[in-house]
């Protein structure tokens, strides 16, 4: 059946040369709702930028030549492409390369998926397939602002002999609301006289346990201003923000302690 959806496809970019039919939804990758069990993602890519590397090399036709600009990170997601659903972790890179006439493509929007340390899917920006917004972007409501609350002059721009001034250097005020929302926040708790440690990034919804020199990252993570609450198999975390409470729940059992939340960098 993917077979066949392969050859449906070429047939509808070789029509679409000529013409300007767009293209069926179905052809359009999707974002999946929702989360999957851990091993449905595979391991996490820590060497991702050589397994692309490596990738773009046997794919690019002047890889030398080639500029890239990473968009973000390694993260996990689900993609339905073509009736199969994939799920890896996710890396969008803006490549700027050289066309078989030494030419200049211009920066597209490339997306890949890395499952295993391999390259499971890679779709880019063509002149009949655009990648979706979404598949690169995590919304937020956190870094959402009224447009009232957009600035009407942007910072005026420094002259040569100012450049070197640090205090033009300063972060506008949407840039440090992202810089507040995308770092993370160590927490550390005191339940039944034993110290656990977390770390949250609510930017990705994310709440990883410390465990020995290893991070073990819970599978469902919902969050308000004043609560985090992560789910992990048979465990369910439930951690006061304003109070620092904390209530741990394994098979059923509740235990309550204490957490510190410290919104800083580790040693």
């Amino acid at each position: 059946m993917q077979k066949f959806s392969f050859i449906i496809v070429a047939i509808i970019l070789s029509g679409c040369a000529k013409t300007f039919m767009p293209l069926p939804g179905a052809v359009m990758p999707e974002r999946l709702v929702g989360s999957a069990p851990l091993e449905a993602y595979g391991e996490y890519p820590k060497n991702y930028q050589k397994i692309l590397k490596d990738y773009l090399q046997r794919k690019l036709h002047k890889p030398n030549s080639a500029q890239i600009e990473f968009v973000n990170s390694p993260d996990k997601i689900g993609i339905h492409h073509l009736r199969d659903d994939v799920y890896g972790y996710r890396v969008c890179l803006s490549i700027n390369e050289e066309n078989v006439r030494g030419q200049s493509t211009g920066f597209k929007n490339h997306f890949f998926l890395i499952k295993n340390s391999s390259v499971v899917l890679h779709l880019f920006d063509s002149g009949m397939l655009k990648i979706p917004f979404e598949l690169c972007v995590t919304l937020s409501e956190q870094r959402r602002i009224y447009l009232d609350d957009i600035e009407d002059q942007p910072a005026a721009p420094a002259t040569i002999e100012e450049m070197d001034d640090p205090s033009l250097q300063k972060p506008s005020k949407i840039r440090r609301q992202r810089e507040s929302l995308d770092k993370d926040i160590y927490i550390s708790c005191q339940i039944d006289n034993k110290e656990f440690t977390y770390v949250f990034n609510q930017a990705v919804s994310s709440l990883e346990e410390s465990v020995d020199i290893k991070t073990v990252p819970f599978e469902k993570v919902e969050f308000s201003k004043t609560h985090i609450l992560g789910r992990l198999q048979d465990k369910e975390i439930l951690i006061n923000r304003v109070s620092g409470t904390v209530f741990l729940t394994i098979n059923g059992v509740e235990k309550k302690g204490m957490c510190k939340l410290l919104e800083k960098k580790k040693f």
